[in-house]
Formats: C-alpha cells, structure tokens, sequence
C-alpha cells in the first residue's frame, strides 16, 4: 500500500478566491442600494467574478484530473481526506456547485446585460466540468466513504487515460499548483472530458 494526497495542493491556490461564491454573489444581488449604485458595483465586482468562477471551475477540474490519475494507482491510501467518516448532506452537498452551474449557463451573462449593458459568454467546458464534478460528487457521496483510490467512483464521462497522458496531467498538476494558477488546468481538459 502506498499513501497518497487527497488534495495535490488545490486548496492553497483558492484560499483567497472561492470562500464562497453563492454567498458573494447573492449578498450583492440581495443588497438594498439604489439600482445606478449597484451597477457601479457591478461593473467593479464583474472581473472579479469572472476570475471567481474561473478560479472555481478550475479546481473542481484538478479534482476531476486528480482523480483520473489517482484511479490509476493500486493500491493508494489516502492521507488527509478531511470528508471521511462524515455525514452526506444531499441538500448542502451540490448548494455551491448548483449555484456554479446556473451561475456559468445564465445568471451571470443576464446580470450583466441588465446592471452593466456587456455579455458574459458561457464557456461549454466550465458547463461540463462542472455537470461532471456534480456526478462525482454525488456518486462518491462527498467522499465520505473515500479511503483509497480503489474506493473512487470516476464518472463514464471521465476518459481512460493512457500512461503518457497520465504523466501529462500529473506534470500539469504541479505547473498550476506551483504556478498558484489552476486555470492552466484547461491545457489538459481534452485529456479527461
């Protein structure tokens, strides 16, 4: 048996971006301030939330890519599965990821034409990251039952993945940890989805 990470080192890449996004987002659309003041600040908050949502999709990728290259090791006992053991909350469980999804397919383009007259286009692969990081989740029951990698679920959407890509993904990995960027994940998506 060989131990293995849980978490390659995603989390500290978005300490400082994804606290939460559906509680971001709703306290400015809930806010109570007059509509030219909330234009203003949406016009502000808009790059931010784009790169919010970039830096999301992201890591629930290197999730998704993590998990195909972990599925490949034998044998693999995780070290720090800070879910295991836990309850699975269906209600709380896909809350952020919902939120994403409806977020990426049309909330954020709408708002946007509505407060600051500009577009946000839809990236189909956010869409699809983040549809299949939901079935991931769900099949996996928020990984609370996730002891080794023999006991992850990966979703049919997943690809095989040969031993070249596998170590392709894996040296991509390291780049976007050691880079602190996650989006340079997306130079490997073809390889998984």
């Amino acid at each position: 048996m060989q131990t293995v990470l849980f978490d390659p080192g995603y989390s500290e890449c978005i300490l400082g971006v994804s606290d939460n996004a559906t509680f971001m987002y709703n306290a400015f659309v809930s806010s109570y301030m007059p509509l030219k003041q909330k234009k203003f600040q949406f016009s502000v908050m808009f790059p931010k939330i784009k790169k919010m949502v970039e830096q999301n999709v992201s890591f629930y990728l290197g999730c998704l890519l993590w998990a195909a290259y972990l599925k490949n090791i034998k044998d693999g006992v995780f070290e720090e599965n800070p879910c295991f053991g836990g309850e699975f909350d269906k209600n709380s469980a896909f809350e952020e990821i919902d939120f994403l999804i409806e977020l990426v397919d049309k909330k954020l383009d709408k708002d946007a034409k509505y407060y600051i007259n500009s577009s946000y286009t839809k990236n189909d692969k956010f869409i699809k990251t983040l549809e299949v990081y939901r079935q991931f989740l769900e099949l996996n029951e928020g990984f609370i039952k996730v002891k080794t990698t023999e006991d992850l679920i990966i979703p049919k959407e997943i690809k095989n993945v040969n031993d070249k890509n596998l170590k392709t993904i894996k040296d991509k990995i390291d780049e976007a940890i050691k880079a602190n960027d996650l989006s340079k994940l997306f130079d490997v998506y073809d390889l998984v989805l």
